[in-house]
């Protein structure tokens, strides 16, 4: 977490292009909009639930509160993400936390993910990029992998009988 935070004010002081980084950190954005979501589940209100959306590109994405407030809203109460790796590569950052599920077997376990985040130009301001609009994954290849590992599920079920 340390390097992380080194690693931001080294790459936030440097100029890529025109305009220098934003000032607060992509891990910083990640951290704020994980703690609205938290609060806002645990004392409820729309304050911190518009708060946690101001820091999405929802507005760009045509993501509107309410379908941004129905996702929200599957969160459990109290949920903690804790950041454990940030990576700058010009306007465009990931940032990696990991977090905890109730398992259906009881207990928990840890999942990792990677929130995006690009630089909004007219604000200059780290935005995540809540639908992964810009994951650049070959979204139809993805759907065709997942249909074809699914058929191969099927034939390897049906060979079982």
């Amino acid at each position: 977490m340390i390097a992380s935070f080194f690693l931001v004010l080294t790459v936030a002081g440097c100029d890529f292009g025109d305009k220098p980084l934003p000032e607060q950190g992509p891990d910083t954005v990640v951290e704020k909009f994980y703690e609205y979501i938290s609060e806002s589940r645990i004392r409820g209100g729309t304050l911190l639930i518009r708060e946690a959306f101001k820091l999405t590109n929802g507005e760009q994405s045509h993501y509107g509160q309410a379908k941004f407030l129905e996702v929200i809203n599957r969160y459990p109460s109290g949920f903690k993400a804790a950041i454990t790796k940030t990576d700058i590569l010009e306007s465009r950052a990931e940032v990696t936390i990991e977090y905890m599920m109730a398992s259906s077997f009881g207990g928990t376990y840890k999942v990792s993910s990677v929130i995006l985040l690009n630089v909004d130009e007219e604000t200059n301001t780290w935005k995540i990029d809540f639908r992964g609009d810009t994951d650049d994954q070959d979204k139809d290849k993805i759907a065709k992998e997942y249909v074809e590992t699914k058929s191969d599920l099927v034939t390897a079920k049906d060979s079982e009988k």
